[in-house]
């Protein structure tokens, strides 16, 4: 039997749409051997690794804004990041307390780098709460979380849509999803990026990954920035570049792309409007994902 594999790539609260994409791919009898998660791609894969993803899903569509503003947990003075993140592995323990992810009885992985070397790490074992906060370790963000001797950062860093993950789990066709859009080609008006541009400057972001945003609904709140906002903009326009460099080393056998251009990553509150926008994505790839697969989509039903 042909093995599929699902990559869900990082995008802060862009990852609500793998919610979306994981609903379509079930209801329309897609079968899932494995998941691979980078960031908030790992958060997400790992509740439907441990047949969860449904129920917080519904409990997340609770979540408003003051919700998001209890779960934050500012360190002050900065040292590493703008959060802890304590209160958000405490969400995770809450989620995955006992769970480790060699033990899942679905196949799951998620990466994460280790801050003293750059290195990327492959977690297949290790408790997966720990594991998943070293994956969402957004820099600037969240502060590195550390397990055994090394600190790790969010796997977006250096890979943040993993397709080879899913490869090396034995999977014959990868679907992928990129939460960070697509390089535009067009020519874009220099005097509407001032903002971009210095804050590139100041991120030193590298020129060439600046010339690579056009003129989205994203830049246009960069204009009058906030600073999750402005912090996960940034985050999100570096991995953009890494991403395409990626996918043309690592292709997946499908991607789908869900339009979040007008999200920054910051809006936790949002999730059932962001997931509806992975669901349709989804849905559009999904006649070609069967026919590959030789079968009609809805043959198999719910998983």
């Amino acid at each position: 039997m042909v093995k599929v594999g699902v990559a869900l790539g990082g995008g802060g609260a862009r990852g609500y749409a793998h919610f979306g994409v994981l609903f379509a791919l079930e209801k329309s009898g897609i079968p899932i051997h494995c998941v691979a998660g980078t960031s908030m791609g790992a958060a997400v894969g790992a509740l439907w690794a441990t047949y969860q993803h449904v129920d917080c899903y519904t409990s997340l569509r609770k979540l408003d804004r003051a919700g998001v503003r209890e779960m934050l947990d500012p360190e002050l003075p900065m040292v590493s990041g703008f959060l802890q993140g304590v209160k958000l592995y405490h969400l995770l323990e809450s989620w995955f307390r006992g769970y480790t992810v060699d033990t899942l009885t679905r196949e799951f992985c998620a990466n994460a780098v280790v801050l003293e070397t750059g290195e990327e790490v492959t977690f297949k074992t290790g408790k997966l709460s720990d594991v998943l906060r070293a994956s969402v370790s957004i820099p600037v963000i969240l502060s590195p979380w550390k397990i055994g001797e090394s600190n790790y950062l969010d796997g977006g860093v250096v890979n943040p849509l993993p397709v080879r993950q899913c490869r090396e789990m034995g999977a014959d066709v990868v679907i992928a999803v990129n939460l960070l859009g697509v390089v535009p080609s067009r020519e874009t008006d220099s005097a509407e990026h001032t903002g971009i541009e210095k804050l590139a400057t100041r991120l030193h972001i590298p020129e060439q990954v600046v010339e690579a945003v056009s003129d989205t609904p994203l830049l246009q709140k960069l204009r009058n920035p906030k600073i999750p906002e402005t912090s996960f903009a940034a985050v999100l326009i570096s991995q953009r570049a890494l991403v395409n460099a990626n996918l043309r080393q690592w292709q997946p056998d499908f991607l789908i792309q869900p339009d979040l251009s007008r999200y920054t990553g910051a809006e936790f509150h949002l999730v059932e409007e962001i997931s509806d926008i992975g669901l349709d994505a989804a849905e559009k790839v999904i006649p070609e994902i069967a026919a590959k697969l030789g079968f009609p989509a809805g043959t198999f039903g719910f998983n």
